[in-house]
């Protein structure tokens, strides 16, 4: 087959732009990678002398500007670093998030420690978000290494998040550091109340209930702390979840309630402590349920009753006769429906006799006495021995 010389020049000129484009594609695919090999690598000479690095004019600006203290424009700094530094981009940020030293100025007064904390608050978080587009391990170890040195709460919980996107493995061993600080190696985080309430929160979303380290967190929080941080605990729980450390909370919590040395928060985290109950409840948590629905305010006093009756399962014998006539006496409406309530399941003919014939809680009693009347003999049920 024969071709014209002009079809031929044409198609020797478009062969040759695809092959040099492909060439190109290839060019930039390997320089990009190993661009991007080289911005995940860390220099430890930037980490440990930060002054040491040399750059070109105009990025040597916005990398003094980081060592403000009164820095500008932080976001903007970083960014460009990242765009024009981009192999030394890594390096660069860490090395000025790990920096421990005085800021850069020319003047000869001393800036205050504490100040000098706080103007570089927005740099080391902006630095901090920049390293979220990291997954490279090497950035883990050195947010491990921050971890063992930073105090202020944002910046550790953002440090934390940022090291469970990248190593979710060991995260929460870090997180168990942060949540108590009882263990051999506390981190200075754990100094805070509002890093370890958030550890805690970190622990159980990821780590379970079941965990050693997660129950070992709750501990500290529901028996050693008080206050805002112990309620907030119980918030994080499940209903009906972590039983034993619960049950022990309200001993603990009756324990102050009997001797009148509770606190508000203490109250209200006792209620919150016996809404979060369900299942089987053993004879010693009944009877402080019932002396908190005897003797309890309000609040407590519904929320034990209301405990006794719907969601908890016991068998423990009590009496009844301060029970019905705090049920009948007290002038608090909210406390009598509860109290009658749990009376409905304890005694429903002392309802029937002591409210009203057409009423709905005799109705509800007489209904009750049927229900117990229409109950299958245990002998029907439970084999004879040797069957």
């Amino acid at each position: 087959m024969n071709f014209s010389p002009c079809f031929a020049r044409c198609f020797a000129r478009c062969f040759a732009r695809c092959f040099f484009s492909s060439l190109l594609a290839i060019f930039l695919l390997l320089a990009g990678s190993a661009s991007a090999f080289s911005a995940t690598t860390i220099d430890p000479s930037i980490i440990a002398n930060p002054e040491s690095v040399s750059l070109d004019r105009s990025s040597t600006g916005r990398w003094q500007a980081l060592f403000s203290p009164k820095p500008a424009w932080i976001t903007r700094q970083i960014g460009f670093l990242e765009t024009k530094q981009s192999q030394l981009g890594l390096s660069l940020l860490m090395s000025r998030l790990l920096y421990q030293g005085e800021p850069w100025t020319r003047s000869n007064v001393p800036v205050p420690a504490w100040r000098w904390q706080q103007d570089s608050l927005e740099t080391r978080q902006a630095i901090l978000r920049s390293l979220r587009a990291y997954r490279e391990p090497i950035v883990g170890d050195y947010l491990c290494r921050y971890l063992t040195m930073e105090t202020e709460p944002t910046l550790v919980i953002s440090a934390l998040i940022s090291l469970s996107l990248i190593d979710p493995v060991s995260a929460p061993s870090w997180a168990y550091r942060l949540a108590d600080p009882r263990g051999p190696q506390p981190l200075p985080g754990s100094d805070s109340a509002s890093v370890r309430q958030q550890a805690l929160e970190f622990l159980i979303e990821n780590r379970g209930l079941d965990a050693q380290e997660t129950l070992n967190a709750l501990e500290w929080a529901l028996l050693i702390k008080t206050g805002a941080e112990r309620n907030r605990a119980i918030r994080l729980i499940p209903h009906g979840k972590a039983s034993e450390v619960m049950t022990a909370t309200i001993h603990k919590l009756v324990a102050e309630y009997r001797a009148a040395i509770i606190d508000p928060l203490g109250k209200q985290a006792l209620v919150l402590a016996i809404g979060n109950l369900n299942g089987y409840a053993n004879a010693e948590l009944v009877n402080q349920l019932i002396y908190l629905v005897i003797n309890g305010e309000r609040a407590t006093a519904t929320t034990a009753a209301t405990a006794l009756a719907t969601t908890l399962t016991w068998d423990a014998p009590v009496a009844i006769n301060d029970l019905a006539e705090r049920a009948d006496k007290d002038p608090d409406a909210a406390v009598r429906q509860s109290l009658t309530a749990l009376l409905l399941r304890l005694d429903p003919l002392s309802i029937t006799v002591n409210t009203p014939a057409n009423g709905p809680w005799a109705t509800l009693a007489n209904h009750q006495l049927l229900l117990n009347q229409w109950a299958v003999p245990k002998s029907l049920t439970t084999p004879a021995p040797g069957e």
